[in-house]
C-alpha cells in the first residue's frame, strides 16, 4: 500500500478546512469516493476533487502537498499518521486524541490546541499559540514559535530547540538531565524529524500554565 497523498492542485487565496481528511474520516472509503467527500457538512460543501490530486490507498498514512493554506489538518485524529510536507496552516492536530503528525516545514497558529494524546513534531517555525489548552501528548518544535507557547496548557509536554517568549503564568523549574528523554527520542528515530539530531538530555524545565494548575510542561533542549 501507499500513503495516501492530497496534492493541492494550484495556489487558493482563502483558508481551506482539512478536519474530515484524516485517518478516522477516509477509512474504508475507496478513491472515488474520497475524491467525492464533502470538505464540510455544508449542503454546499466543495469536494476534494474540486481542490486536490489525490492518490494511493493507505488512509492509515497520509500525505499533505502544497498545504500552506490548509487548515485543521489533523483535527480530532486518534490513530495513524499525517505529514505536511510543506508550510502547514492553522489549528495543526487541533483536539488531537493520539497517532502522529509530521509536519517538515512551518505551522500556523494553535498548532496542538485543545491536543489530548498523540505526537506532533514541527521541523521548522511554529506561530503564536502553539500547544494551547493543551490537555495531554507531546509536541516538539525544532524552530522557533511565536507568542503565548503553552498557553492555557492542562498538562502534557512542549519541546523546543529555541527559547520561546513566555508569557508571565509559566515558572522557570531550572536546568536539569532529564533521562525519560533518551527513551522519548529513541522513539523518534524510526520518524523523519530534525528531532533526530538531538545528542543532549539536559533542558530548561518550566512549569505552566500556572493559572491551570501547572501541571504542563515546556522543555527547551540545551545547546
Amino acid at each position: 500500500m501507499s500513503a495516501l497523498t492530497f496534492t493541492l492542485k494550484h495556489t487558493i487565496n482563502h483558508r481551506l478546512d482539512c478536519r474530515r481528511l484524516t485517518p478516522d474520516g477516509l477509512g474504508g472509503l475507496n478513491l472515488q469516493q474520497i475524491l467525492q467527500l464533502k470538505l464540510s457538512l455544508q449542503h454546499n460543501s466543495p469536494q476534494v476533487a474540486d481542490f486536490f490530486e489525490v492518490s494511493g490507498n493507505d488512509t492509515e498514512n497520509i500525505i499533505f502537498r502544497n498545504c500552506k493554506q490548509l487548515d485543521y489538518i489533523g483535527h480530532k485524529m486518534s490513530h495513524g499518521k499525517i505529514t505536511a510536507e510543506d508550510d502547514a496552516g492553522d489549528f495543526l492536530g487541533a483536539q488531537m486524541q493520539n497517532g502522529i503528525i509530521l509536519c517538515k516545514k512551518n505551522v500556523g497558529d494553535r498548532a496542538g490546541d485543545s491536543m489530548r494524546r498523540g505526537l506532533i513534531l514541527i521541523d521548522g517555525k511554529a506561530g503564536d499559540y502553539c500547544g494551547s489548552r493543551m490537555i495531554a501528548g507531546t509536541i516538539g518544535v525544532f524552530g522557533s514559535v511565536g507568542n503565548y507557547v503553552g498557553f492555557s496548557m492542562k498538562r502534557g509536554t512542549i519541546l523546543l530547540k529555541n527559547m520561546p517568549s513566555l508569557h508571565a503564568t509559566i515558572q522557570n523549574c531550572g536546568t536539569h538531565t532529564l533521562p525519560f528523554l533518551a527513551l522519548l527520542f529513541r522513539s523518534f528515530r524510526s520518524l523523519p524529524t530534525a528531532f533526530n539530531q538531538i545528542q543532549t538530555n539536559r533542558v530548561q524545565r518550566f512549569a505552566g500554565d500556572l493559572a491551570c494548575n501547572g501541571n504542563g510542561e515546556i522543555l527547551v533542549i540545551s545547546s
